[in-house]
């Protein structure tokens, strides 16, 4: 190997490892997950399985992720690696990636998937070709190819009807007819297309702990993911349009160097720090502190007194702590109150909110819900406990309304901060 290419192979591998620390094999699945410009959330697995089962495992999950969430993603698949494209409200535990899909149960979650990919339909005109239920002559003349898709389409529409039936007027899984036509061309799909036998495999590789998947939350796309990232038309497993791919609004760095490569896998804390300072809300006047109040469904003496709260009286420079000179003029007017849940803090609750926070505190899952959300827009990452800790809670309950937060995709779960999650 010339010496120059062997220098920058080894570059960009271990500029790949120093950001998922480790590299994907036949043994060791990678789950790779990031934002792009835009914030929407893309999932890359590197998986060195080949096209044809990365197909299938793109197809198959983006059935599932369809199914759960009720948005049509977009999925690309290469010989290394397959990209799921979301919006920025998909939120949920990356290791519960690895679950949605079962050996027992994937055949049939990617027959119905690959009804909908672009290769049935080319499938099928092949296979009525071949089979001359579509005529390629007439009159002694060739029948140009787009009369002839013209046939085709007409031609599934009397054989299966539903493949092309209006979305609006289908529940469930679609019928699939006992026909030979319809019998081949899925066939096809399956077994030339794509490796559905090696695809199950592998399934059950994962699941007898054989294939080890390792999961990777990331500031940004790793080496590794930049070439299914700008993937040609040929990767797609959906019918979009090149110039509409998700995958565009993601910023790629050209090759890095290993140290660059690896505060992808780390966030910097003075970035978090400031964002959580930018969350705060400045405090001016009275009706400002009610309106916090209001927003983030309560705030602790301590946070309002903290030696580093924006909450002060026309932001910077003058001076902390002003925020008492307006609590007893909002007290007097009972548009807030205090109370104290706990013997180390006690909390300010604009009236209008206290009932929600009682309801919480008393045990309403959906107001506790409702209060968390209000609370994770004011601080940031924040762990378990110090969600808990002002409202004397257990962690089981916080945990619970984190999850049903999670599965509405309002909140991400993940290591965002050291020794914290």
């Amino acid at each position: 190997m010339v010496p120059a290419a062997a220098q920058q192979l080894t570059q960009y591998l271990a500029a790949a490892k120093a950001a998922l620390s480790l590299l994907p094999t036949q043994e060791t699945v990678v789950f790779e997950r990031f934002f792009d410009e835009v914030g929407d959330t893309h999932l890359v697995i590197h998986s060195p399985y080949g096209s044809r089962i990365n197909r299938a495992w793109g197809l198959a999950l983006r059935k599932r992720f369809c199914r759960q969430f009720n948005f049509e993603l977009q999925a690309s698949a290469l010989e290394d690696s397959i990209v799921l494209s979301l919006g920025p409200t998909h939120s949920f535990p990356l290791e519960d990636v690895k679950n949605f899909l079962k050996s027992a149960t994937a055949r049939d979650v990617l027959v119905q998937a690959l009804l909908d990919a672009p290769m049935f339909g080319t499938r099928w005109r092949w296979n009525a070709a071949v089979a001359l239920a579509v005529k390629r002559m007439r009159n002694g003349k060739r029948v140009p190819p787009q009369f002839q898709r013209a046939d085709s389409e007409d031609l599934l529409a009397v054989i299966f009807p539903d493949q092309l039936a209006c979305a609006e007027n289908l529940t469930g899984m679609r019928e699939i007819p006992d026909h030979p036509l319809v019998t081949q061309t899925i066939n096809d799909c399956l077994h030339e297309t794509m490796d559905v036998d090696g695809f199950i495999h592998l399934l059950q590789r994962i699941e007898s702990g054989e294939v080890q998947v390792v999961c990777r939350d990331l500031a940004g796309p790793s080496p590794l993911a930049h070439a299914i990232i700008g993937a040609k038309p040929y990767a797609f497993l959906d019918d979009g349009d090149a110039e509409e791919r998700r995958t565009r609004a993601i910023t790629t760095q050209r090759l890095l160097e290993p140290q660059a490569a690896a505060d992808l896998g780390r966030l910097n804390p003075d970035a978090i720090e400031q964002v959580r300072k930018e969350a705060w809300p400045e405090i001016s006047n009275p009706d400002e502190l009610h309106d916090a109040l209001v927003v983030h469904g309560f705030l602790t003496e301590i946070e309002l007194n903290k030696n580093d709260s924006p909450l002060t009286l026309g932001g910077e420079g003058k001076g902390e702590g002003a925020w008492q000179d307006f609590l007893p003029m909002l007290t007097l007017q009972k548009r807030v109150s205090q109370r104290h849940v706990t013997n180390s803090d006690s909390l300010w609750v604009a009236v209008e909110r206290l009932p929600e926070l009682q309801a919480a505190l008393s045990g309403s899952d959906e107001a506790l819900k409702e209060i968390l959300r209000n609370r994770l827009e004011l601080l940031g990452p924040v762990t378990e406990a110090e969600l808990a800790a002002p409202l004397g809670l257990d962690l089981v309950r916080i945990r619970t309304a984190l999850l049903a937060l999670e599965t509405e995709g309002a909140v991400m779960r993940g290591h965002f901060t050291c020794n914290s999650e």
